[in-house]
C-alpha cells in the first residue's frame, strides 16, 4: 500500500493542546479506514500526545517508514489480550 493511500492528519502548524481532540477525532471518525497515517513532525510533545490517544484506542502505532520518525501509522494490534 502506497503512502499516498492512507488517510492522514498533519499536526504541523497545531497547537499541542489541540492535538489530542484533533487526534481522538480523527481516529473515530476513520476507524473504519486503518491504517491511517498521523504526521507529527519531529515534537517529541506531539508523539507522546499520540501515542497517548492510540492507547486510548486499544491500538497500535508504528513508523510509516523507517527513516521518518515524524509520521506514523495507527494500526490495529497485532494480538487481542
Amino acid at each position: 500500500m502506497n503512502k499516498s493511500q492512507h488517510i492522514s492528519l498533519d499536526l504541523h502548524g497545531s497547537k499541542h493542546e489541540d492535538a489530542e481532540i484533533l487526534i481522538d477525532e480523527f481516529i473515530i471518525k476513520n476507524i473504519d479506514k486503518l491504517p491511517l497515517e498521523i504526521i507529527t513532525g519531529n515534537s517529541v510533545d506531539m508523539l507522546s500526545i499520540l501515542k497517548k490517544i492510540v492507547s486510548n484506542h486499544n491500538l497500535h502505532l508504528i513508523p510509516s517508514h523507517p527513516s521518518n520518525m515524524g509520521a506514523y501509522l495507527v494500526t490495529m494490534p497485532l494480538y487481542i489480550k
